[in-house]
């Protein structure tokens, strides 16, 4: 543990951030930023919110994705200032969605530091019937939450069986679509988002519950451009279904979205702290892997790679929206939309949705 401490703490110190990393950020990152951006997709976690720590145990899948022991909202705060400076940082924040996770530790630690900052804003860990409707309905009210981090109920990629529906059901979609929420959402299966019974569980709820904003995280694990090819015709009707960028690292993929469903349904975000690696996501066959740089910690699909240049993965996504969005011919003020309004909209649709049911209920009393 002491050993990951120290990397988290030397990344941004020494020659390589200064004289490589920012005149890189300088010339090939900011130009392209906005003034603020909004992370749709960020971590964050205290170690005691574990009831085990899943990497450290000897299970299949354990070693999927080994990260540091904890990820506070102060290092969020800190990361953000060094991997975007000079941009003012905003993020929407929620804990690790793992089994492994004391999910009402892990809420009640991101209610309360995100209340206390607001450039940050929460959102739930939930799954279906893990949480009475009556206590979602009083997180909601009382504890600020703008929507729902969707719990993923798998350990590693062990997800091939199981369905959107078995993540969350229709009482909480109900309960989404009646205060407008956010539902972010890992999509399961081997097969992505390209699975037809993916896409028939997505557009049943889209179209059930059309006030809830469904929020595909990953581009809905398409970190392949053939596995976007056979989802994107699917998604072109479902206008309350978006898409966030986290680790997604090749312009193809974003360019079959903007040509496809357009620019106002595309999401920026990062997945940090994961994103704050060296290096980048690629594919080999039908699988991503991570070419990373630098001393982490052994972990699955995650190859180590010595003499090359390598920088932040979180640059690394941001170049792919450049690249797509030189392709298709965006301009700056639908960049801006991607990387700071489109997010934007849905949590001033949620603060909206929220207030307008509290007024109502006030009302009664």
């Amino acid at each position: 543990m002491a050993a990951r401490r120290k990397i988290k703490k030397t990344i941004f110190e020494g020659r390589i951030y200064e004289e490589i990393d920012i005149p890189f950020y300088r010339e090939e990152i900011l130009p392209i930023l906005p003034k603020q951006i909004l992370d749709f997709h960020v971590h964050i976690w205290k170690v005691e919110h574990w009831k085990e720590v899943p990497w450290e145990k000897d299970r299949p899948g354990s070693k999927y994705m080994v990260l540091e022991g904890d990820n506070s909202v102060e290092e969020l705060l800190a990361d953000g200032k060094k991997i975007f400076p000079a941009v003012d940082y905003n993020a929407v924040c929620f804990g690790f969605p793992s089994p492994s996770t004391d999910v009402e530790m892990a809420n009640k630690y991101v209610s309360e530091v995100c209340e206390g900052h607001k450039n940050l804003f929460p959102l739930m860990l939930i799954g279906r019937n893990t949480t009475p409707p009556e206590e979602i309905m009083s997180m909601l009210q009382k504890k600020g939450f703008l929507g729902y981090k969707v719990l993923t109920p798998w350990y590693g990629d062990d997800y091939g069986t199981i369905t959107v529906k078995d993540m969350i059901g229709p009482i909480e979609m109900e309960i989404a679509n009646k205060f407008k929420l956010i539902v972010l959402l890992h999509v399961p299966g081997a097969g992505r988002l390209a699975d037809p019974k993916v896409q028939e569980d997505i557009e049943e709820y889209a179209t059930q519950f059309p006030n809830a904003n469904l929020v595909l995280a990953h581009c809905g694990r398409c970190y392949m451009p053939e596995q976007i090819i056979r989802a994107i015709n699917f998604l072109k009707k479902l206008n309350n279904v978006y898409l966030d960028t986290a680790m997604v690292m090749e312009p193809q993929v974003l360019q079959i979205i903007f040509e496809n469903i357009g620019y106002k349904r595309v999401i920026f975000g990062t997945d940090l702290p994961i994103a704050r690696m060296r290096g980048r996501r690629v594919y080999v066959m039908n699988h991503w892997v991570d070419i990373v740089v630098g001393e982490y910690p052994e972990s699955a699909y995650r190859v180590p790679a010595k003499n090359i240049s390598a920088t932040f993965m979180a640059w690394e996504i941001i170049l792919a929206i450049k690249r797509a969005a030189y392709a298709v011919g965006l301009s700056p003020q639908q960049l801006y939309e991607i990387f700071y309004e489109n997010g934007m909209r849905l949590l001033e649709c949620a603060r909206a949705g929220r207030q307008r049911e509290k007024t109502s209920e006030d009302e009664k009393i």
